[in-house]
């Protein structure tokens, strides 16, 4: 009798392990994916980055240019960096944010309003990738 209660407890504890072994192989399992989605989303954000200056300068060049083709190209950049989860931040008569806008200048106007945008910010998932750089009115 004594050596079944010791097997049923040596069943018992075997089955506790047993269950926090699989609850541990779970969480290291959604740690392993978490980082994988971050490092994932690291990627991206470092590629989209990289390509704003680009888009930039298709843009600088589109002011000067106004080709039609140039602007067919400019729109399908864009629609890609769009499927990325890039959106520009709509800055122009808006009033300021200083966590999506950085004031470069501050000027006559109304106040705590944006007057120009003069470099375009962008939100990345939602999450601010670069500000937009703008010049802010102040009461005269």
């Amino acid at each position: 009798m004594p050596e079944i209660l010791k097997l049923e407890e040596q069943i018992k504890q075997l089955e506790d392990k047993l269950t926090r072994s699989l609850a541990d192989y779970a969480n290291l399992q959604k740690r392993q994916q978490d980082q994988h989605q971050f490092f994932a989303t690291l990627a991206i954000a470092n590629f989209v980055s990289e390509m704003l200056s680009v888009l930039d300068d298709l843009y600088l060049a589109y002011t000067q240019l106004s080709d039609p083709g140039l602007k067919m190209a400019i729109d399908r950049f864009e629609s890609i960096l769009k499927k990325q989860g890039l959106e520009e931040i709509s800055a122009a008569d808006q009033d300021f944010n200083p966590e999506t806008m950085e004031c470069l200048q501050v000027v006559e106007g109304k106040a705590d309003k944006v007057i120009e945008v003069r470099k375009r910010g962008y939100l990345l998932n939602g999450q601010c990738l670069r500000p937009a750089q703008v010049t802010v009115g102040k009461k005269s």
